[in-house]
């Protein structure tokens, strides 16, 4: 999935289930629910797709790698008495996980999920002791997405394309809606931020 497709459905699942308990986002959570959606790939591409350590998307995209790290974030919260952002950015980090299986499950003859058991799944197909697989592998983080991106768009084009674009187009109206009606949390939050680097330049 593409980052806009994570945040809608991490935003999504948090805000539910933030009601679910009986609150409303806040400002904090909602931003860390945010990052939580994006976290496996700010952690993961970068290992892969720059530093060439890594096949793309297994260190924190691996179940045995974010069921314990968001674990440990979920007890330090505690500890500090600020239990839910921790609880937004492990709804959003999860969230990701299975949302990476999607596009193979909709456009592919099988569903692509190795990289959640990663290390003990290794990719199907290639040689384990090779610590750089993929199309691509060390090409750069543009060249990367750009190929991606490419893959993307013929999917989209395929036969199965126009209803996963109407589906997706839904999740991402839900979500925009949901989040007006939460009254825009983290907006605050990030212009604060923008006007205190303003006035510090």
């Amino acid at each position: 999935m593409w980052p806009w497709e994570h945040l809608a459905v991490g935003y999504l699942l948090y805000s539910a289930s933030a009601r679910a308990r009986g609150r409303v986002p806040s400002e904090n959570a909602a931003l860390a629910a945010a990052l939580g959606t994006q976290f496996p790939d700010l952690v993961d591409k970068p290992l892969s797709w720059t530093l060439d350590v890594l096949p793309a998307g297994v260190l924190s995209h691996s179940v045995f790698v974010a069921l314990p790290l968001v674990g440990v974030v979920l007890l330090v919260a505690r500890r500090v008495g600020r239990p839910e952002p921790a609880i937004a950015f492990g709804i959003g980090y999860l969230a990701h996980l299975p949302g990476d299986v999607v596009p193979s499950l909709v456009f592919e003859s099988r569903p692509r999920y190795w990289f959640l058991l990663w290390p003990a799944v290794p990719r199907p197909g290639v040689d384990v002791s090779d610590p750089i697989v993929g199309p691509g592998a060390g090409a750069g983080l543009l060249t990367h997405a750009a190929y991606y991106f490419e893959g993307y768009v013929g999917a989209l084009l395929g036969p199965r394309g126009a209803l996963y674009v109407a589906v997706e187009l839904a999740v991402l109206l839900g979500a925009v809606a949901l989040w007006l009606r939460d009254g825009r949390p983290g907006v605050a939050t990030l212009a604060a931020l923008v006007r205190s680097r303003r006035e510090t330049t």
